[in-house]
């Protein structure tokens, strides 16, 4: 590695002017030492996004901003449940920030995250001058730093603590890693941890960029085309990189991810049991890394020298390390003995059985939140469209019709005796696969299961089966509505139902409210539930779970409860479900949305009563005369599904604008039919006549266009 002489006493020459933007993650302890780091290495402005952790480290960012090091902004979400939600909304702030005060470029960095100057003294001076000429983007290379071995909380900064991982500032690397990227606000939409988004005539090529790595290697069309990791073989390394201290020791990886209130959450044995399989595949143990000790030498005389001339800062640094050193035994005291005796092994480095993550989570108690793997994940690309699309030329709905609830279900397919099954993969598996990016997740239960792609931050469409789905193929099959959706660019959760069983299920009740309870509906800005018959009960009966969403039900159920719904004898199944508990009343459950769109036909009494009885002002009643139970399928025949349920998502609807939408199903056989037995059921012969007439004509080739 370049050998970095001791920083001089003088001014740092003038370097690039790079905003630096980083989001607190529980990362107080270590947060003094990030900023004299970057401060020192030049970057003069530098704005840290508050987490609330707890009260110390939101005092230690305070006494920072005061001293004129950073720009704080105070968390508005403050919990381990809303870190995804608070990391969506800072990406934002950064790259508004940097449009704003026009600074030349932007770099986001994770809590954990240290640039490593590799030549000169180490500062962006000497990076901009090895460079000639800065670039529109710079992508520096991670290395990825273990523990070291260590096991408890240090006060010291992780460049000294730390020296092993993957690799270090020449030569090749063991594995691939994500980048972190300098960049030009003006060429971004969007900001991710990796790297930004491009503005389409960028990232197509119609405007040239300059794109280089660490080592000054232009990589303009390996990153504009293909994935967001370095290769082990061509790491980029030697003007610059960065040094992510992703594990650290075992005592503060495991805080970090248990919570830093006053009162500390009970953890859960699948919580537990991720947090240390993600420490084994994050501690490398591999090749030296880090400064060399000239270098962290300078660090200490820099921090001590600080806190000698900032005695707050210095007061509320100790506060925070000590919060942080005395968690544990406060995290202890409050847990299971089998979870408390699991802790502290991990934490002395004893080895774990791995049945031993068994224990009762007691009701009513403050939990750990599921360690899913999309609060990991990064946000998908949105998929590139052409400019102009043709309007499609059918509705992208199947299984739009919910049969008759006695209808037998029907059999799979039996491949020949001597034929070897051939299954297709559903649509929602192969857009997981679009790149080595995780783009969602599948979640099985026994009678459910729930799909997410994740496409955008701006929608969030979540469907649930209707009866005709239930019958459906088990593997192959698509959430309702899965085609329209991915078409339009949205991020969608299905909710699949293998039983007629009206989403009553209680492992499935738990599982929607961990992710309500995890941040996973706060991270969009609009969400939208939708379903017909049994799926507009589900749309309607778990709006409460996103506060301020939108619902599209059509012909739906308000519950099938006994109590409440006695008259309606129509699915004996459905009515044998356990009706007590959460959700069990969907007019009750959907006043917490902002809009609930009903679509019904007047016609059908039972339909009818169960609209009634939303009675909240959110509520808009769309009537579809002789659309009969099946209002979505006649929307769908009449190619306007897919305009409704637009208008619906993206706020434009109006109940004159559905009607309007409905017009164009008036010569629909299905509608005309229900006309003419609504003229049948009357005793006048000179009106059925007129209608047969009528009906005929609109029949005829070329009608619907008149």
């Amino acid at each position: 590695m370049p050998r970095k002489t001791a920083p001089q006493t003088q001014p740092a020459p003038a370097g690039p002017d790079i905003a630096l933007h980083m989001l607190m993650n529980d990362s107080a302890p270590v947060l003094l030492d990030w900023v004299l780091h970057h401060h020192h290495a030049g970057f003069r402005s530098i704005t840290v996004h508050g987490d609330g952790a707890n009260a110390q480290a939101t005092a230690l960012a305070q006494s920072l901003a005061a001293a004129g090091l950073i720009d704080f902004v105070p968390a508005t979400r403050p919990g381990i449940a809303h870190d995804k939600a608070r990391q969506i909304r800072a990406l934002d702030l950064a790259l508004e920030k940097a449009m704003q005060d026009r600074n030349d470029h932007l770099l986001w960095l994770e809590p954990d995250d240290f640039v490593i100057i590799d030549i000169g003294a180490g500062q962006l001076a000497d990076l901009a001058q090895g460079l000639g000429q800065f670039p529109d983007l710079l992508s520096l290379t991670m290395q990825v730093a273990g523990g070291s071995g260590q096991s408890r909380y240090a006060d010291l900064a992780p460049t000294e603590r730390f020296r092993r991982g993957t690799g270090n500032a020449t030569g090749k690397m063991s594995v691939a890693t994500p980048l972190r990227t300098i960049f030009r606000p003006q060429l971004a939409r969007g900001v991710k941890p990796a790297r930004p988004t491009l503005k389409p005539k960028f990232a197509r090529g119609k405007e040239p960029v300059t794109w280089l790595n660490g080592a000054a290697e232009d990589v303009s069309e390996r990153y504009l085309q293909k994935g967001w990791m370095t290769m082990p073989d061509q790491p980029g390394l030697g003007l610059a990189h960065v040094i992510a201290f992703m594990a650290q020791d075992r005592e503060t990886f495991l805080l970090r991810r248990t919570g830093a209130g006053k009162t500390l959450p009970f953890i859960t044995p699948e919580h537990l049991r991720t947090t240390i399989q993600q420490y084994q595949r994050l501690n490398f143990a591999m090749a030296d890394i880090g400064p060399d000790q000239a270098f962290l030498r300078a660090h200490r005389d820099r921090r001590a020298d600080f806190l000698t001339r900032h005695p707050k800062v210095a007061s509320r640094h100790a506060a925070v390390v000590a919060e942080f050193s005395g968690r544990l035994d406060r995290l202890l005291a409050n847990q299971d003995p089998r979870a408390a005796a699991i802790i502290t092994a991990f934490v002395e480095g004893r080895p774990i059985q791995a049945t031993a993550f068994d224990w009762p989570v007691p009701f009513g108690v403050t939990a750990t939140p599921p360690a899913l793997s999309e609060m990991d994940s990064a946000w998908a690309e949105r998929l590139s469209r052409p400019e102009a699309e043709d309007a499609p030329q059918e509705e992208d709905w199947d299984d739009t019709d919910d049969d008759d609830a006695q209808a037998a279900p029907v059999a799979p397919v039996q491949p020949a005796p001597d034929a070897a099954p051939q299954i297709a993969a559903p649509a929602w598996l192969s857009d997981l696969r679009l790149s080595g990016q995780a783009h969602g997740f599948y979640h099985s239960m026994p009678n459910y299961a729930c799909t997410y792609v994740a496409r955008s931050r701006e929608h969030l469409l979540v469907s649930f089966d209707n009866l005709a789905s239930v019958r459906e193929h088990p593997v192959t099959r698509e959430p309702w509505g899965y085609k329209f959706i991915r078409k339009e660019g949205w991020s969608h959760l299905g909710i699949l139902s293998y039983v007629p069983g009206w989403f009553r299920d209680a492992a499935l009740h738990r599982y929607l409210m961990s992710l309500r309870d995890s941040g996973f509906f706060e991270q969009f800005d609009q969400v939208t539930l939708f379903g017909t018959s049994m799926g507009g009960y589900g749309a309607a009966a778990f709006a409460s779970l996103a506060p301020g969403c939108r619902v599209a039900a059509f012909s739906p159920q308000s519950t099938l409860s006994p109590r409440l719904a006695g008259w309606d004898q129509r699915y004996p199944t459905g009515k044998r479900s356990d009706w007590t508990g959460p959700f069990a009343d969907a007019a009750a459950e959907s006043r917490l949305a902002a809009q609930v769109w009903l679509f019904y036909d007047p016609a059908v009494d039972h339909d009818r009563r169960h609209v009634q009885r939303f009675d909240g002002p959110n509520v808009t009643r769309v009537p579809l005369r002789h659309a009969d139970h099946k209002t979505a399928l006649m929307l769908r025949n009449g190619r306007v599904l897919s305009d409704v349920m637009r208008d619906i998502a993206t706020g434009a609807a109006t109940l004159p604008r559905m009607m309007q939408h409905y017009r164009a199903c008036r010569h629909l056989p299905d509608y005309l039919a229900g006309v003419r037995a609504r003229a049948d059921r009357g005793t006048n012969a000179a009106r059925l006549t007129r209608v047969d007439r009528l009906i005929a004509d609109l029949s005829r080739p070329g009608a619907a266009d008149r």
